[in-house]
């Protein structure tokens, strides 16, 4: 009897203390819950970051980040990458041609090319957007705001399910993966009908807007003119831009010196050597070259280098700009545009090297 009641008296413990304990906890994971929710997810927080330093996030989707973003709301990024890089602030002229949007950015947007209404006088604002179809947009801004960039290369497909991308959409799609802007999400595919989240659509306007100054950096470096013209160290990173646009999309391959197929440093030698700069073969070798610069000094045309085990040279690439550097990856990929910032190649960086003028 005394047994019985004493575990009777247990059980009346326990279940007070799980009646204490759970609210608390409940709303410990809500409120966790509710944070990770305003927090970008640990890929895109430094991009994410960088965007809102540059006022190219509007404020209405800073926050719940793995939400899909709607048409509207990409339209408002759009128009802010726009005008971040045109240097011009836009308004909207004419008469609005939807019924269903007053929104103005929209309206730019659609002023502008870049996004379409949906037919009978319909944006659908609130529709959410996939992969191919931010592309899409995407590649109309790019074409709109640099329209005198070579958009006449035909690219290679590199992803798996490439038949699955819309006829209308695979020109983007092929441009803006080897311009560095887009990338698949695993096992070498695009997914082009998944739909695209708030952090997703920031990263790659965040992408676009930084692709875009890189380029630009380089073509501007063959205006330093002197009295003499256009200088040589200007002239060398454009032709410098030029070559490495020519090889991108190209497969890797071990011991690949072009003009198909290339490795890392294989890329570098056959690059270089066509500026008239002469790099040993291998990339360790190639580390030894020129002089030495700091990551945080880097300039377009460096070579980065990584090390795995930490002391040995084992991959090497083409510092561009913003963060990022030209490669070839490894068997199965093919030569494209990396970040230093975050990622494998963040944490395998060992060193740096100018070799240009």
């Amino acid at each position: 009897m005394i047994k019985r009641f004493s575990k009777l008296r247990l059980l009346v413990m326990l279940i007070m203390i799980a009646i204490v304990i759970i609210p608390n906890i409940t709303y410990a994971d809500t409120a966790l819950s509710q944070n990770n929710i305003n927090t970008p997810s640990n890929w895109a927080k430094a991009d994410i970051d960088k965007a809102k330093e540059i006022n190219l996030v509007p404020k209405k989707i800073q926050g719940d980040y793995r939400s899909s973003i709607t048409r509207e709301e990409f339209s408002e990024v759009a128009v802010k990458l726009y005008e971040l890089l045109s240097g011009k602030e836009c308004s909207f002229q004419g008469k609005n041609p939807f019924t269903d949007t007053q929104n103005t950015q929209v309206l730019i947007a659609y002023q502008l090319g870049i996004v379409y209404g949906k037919g009978n006088g319909r944006f659908d604002p609130n529709s959410t957007i996939n992969r191919e179809e931010i592309s899409s947009m995407l590649y109309r801004e790019l074409k709109i705001l640099k329209p005198e960039f070579n958009y006449s290369k035909s690219y290679e497909y590199i992803f798996t399910d490439y038949d699955s991308i819309s006829s209308w959409a695979k020109e983007a799609v092929n441009y803006l993966y080897y311009f560095g802007v887009i990338s698949g999400v695993g096992d070498n595919r695009f997914n082009p009908s998944g739909n695209t989240t708030r952090e997703e659509a920031i990263v790659l306007a965040k992408r676009m807007h930084g692709k875009v100054l890189e380029y630009g950096a380089a073509l501007n470096s063959s205006a330093n003119v002197s009295r003499g013209g256009v200088s040589r160290q200007g002239d060398i990173r454009l032709k410098l831009a030029s070559f490495i646009s020519q090889e991108m999309g190209k497969p890797y391959k071990w011991g690949g010196v072009g003009p198909d197929s290339y490795d890392c440093s294989g890329l570098i030698y056959s690059i270089y050597g066509k500026l008239g700069i002469a790099l040993p073969r291998t990339s360790s070798d190639q580390s030894k070259a020129g002089v030495y610069v700091s990551k945080e000094s880097l300039s377009y045309g460096d070579l980065v280098f990584f090390a795995k085990d930490g002391k040995n040279v084992n991959h090497v690439g083409i510092y561009v700009g913003s963060g990022e550097f030209v490669h070839a990856p490894s068997s199965g990929d093919v030569v494209k545009t990396s970040t230093l910032l975050s990622g494998y190649y963040a944490k395998n960086y060992y060193t740096a090297r100018k070799v240009l003028p």
